[in-house]
């Protein structure tokens, strides 16, 4: 099976095959008729704009360049959004193509190779953001809604909108209250053995936590390795979150890891018996969000979608049980716990992505795969 890091690396090289050349169904023309090219100078005459001059100006464009927005998205809750963005701008049809991060990455790669660019915003996680970002496929969002954002929102050339974050979960009718586990080292333990769910992706999370425990908690990598062998052995692998959470809720795995917290909360309000609070040491926040094409069909509808996301958008995102970008939303109830233990992705775990799966795949090999 393909892992998710050689997906990237294979798309990488797509994409920087594609690059540097003019593309032949291309960016629509601009105002007055100017075709933009690469490098974010499609957005450049909007630059000095703010209030509601730029809103004004931006919508204008946006309806003389088709009225028409096309995204590009892993996000379950992209409907949201495009419901909300269409009640304020009505007269902006939005187009959006959903499906996991790694097939909108790999569609993005073949149009770039063939010059037929066909989106205006890619809206994933940070992990494919990087990839895009690295081979000069993003434009860089310097509207005002940045200055009101978390500063661990703010990349170079994409921005996070939203945050996930990866907790364990269980099942409240196989883990009784008193004995949920208290810390991820916990699952190594024998009375677990066949209870346990891991994501067979997820070597974002694995470095994240391998770090986590070597940096901040002080042991040595082989103690943490070793801790890793015994929570696999007891553990069955499955592919995709939305799964893992489906199996969390029917009970065919009694505790989840890095299942995301959003995921647990829908299902809870739903009525599935299902938790993550007390929270276990430790939540990985890692950041999803959105990046600029380059090479736009449509660049004022893109700006005004991102103006919009980072800004009155970030309220829709808080009602979907996530974590916003944005620093002051009103109306949201934090989901992490006042002291619970938090730890960002590592920028060292995303730049060395290659030996990090190659790590976690490794260590899932030969376990049980269900789901």
């Amino acid at each position: 099976m393909r892992t998710r890091s050689a997906t990237l690396i294979a798309v990488a090289g797509l994409l920087l095959a594609g690059c540097g050349s003019a593309p032949t169904s291309g960016a629509a023309d601009g105002p007055g008729g100017h075709a933009p090219s690469a490098g974010g100078t499609a957005y450049a005459r909007y630059a000095a704009l703010t209030g509601q001059a730029r809103t004004d100006r931006l919508l204008a464009d946006a309806k003389k360049q088709g009225g028409v927005l096309d995204i590009y998205t892993s996000n379950t809750d992209i409907q949201d959004l495009v419901d909300a963005f269409g009640k304020t701008y009505p007269s902006i049809k939005v187009n959006a193509f959903r499906a996991n991060g790694e097939t909108v990455l790999q569609r993005l790669a073949q149009e770039t190779k063939a010059n037929k660019i066909a989106n205006d915003i890619v809206d994933t996680d940070s992990n494919e953001l990087r990839v895009l970002a690295g081979q000069g496929v993003l434009a860089p969002y310097d509207g005002p809604a940045k200055q009101g954002l978390r500063k661990e929102a703010v990349f170079a050339d994409w921005t996070a909108e939203r945050f996930n974050a990866f907790v364990i979960g269980w099942n409240t009718k196989r883990v009784t209250s008193g004995r949920e586990p208290k810390s991820f080292l916990d699952l190594a333990e024998p009375r677990w053995k066949g209870k346990v769910s891991m994501e067979v992706g997820d070597w974002d999370w694995y470095g994240a936590m391998h770090t986590y425990l070597t940096d901040v908690k002080h042991m040595s990598p082989a103690t943490v390795d070793a801790a890793f062998t015994r929570i696999v052995a007891n553990a069955k692998v499955t592919k995709g979150h939305t799964v893992q959470g489906e199996l969390l809720s029917a009970g065919q795995s009694a505790v989840a890891t890095s299942v995301y917290s959003h995921t647990v909360d829908k299902a809870a309000k739903k009525g599935a018996p299902v938790a993550w609070k007390p929270a276990v040491e430790p939540i990985i926040i890692r950041p999803n969000g959105l990046g600029l094409m380059a090479r736009p069909r449509h660049p004022a509808a893109a700006l005004l979608w991102t103006d919009w996301v980072l800004t009155d958008g970030q309220k829709v995102i808080a009602k979907s049980l996530r974590i916003p970008a944005e620093t002051d939303v009103p109306g949201f109830d934090n989901p992490i716990p006042a002291g619970a233990t938090v730890y960002n992705m590592p920028a060292t775990v995303i730049d060395n992505s290659q030996k990090w799966n190659k790590a976690y795949d490794d260590l899932l090999r030969g376990a049980t795969r269900t789901g």
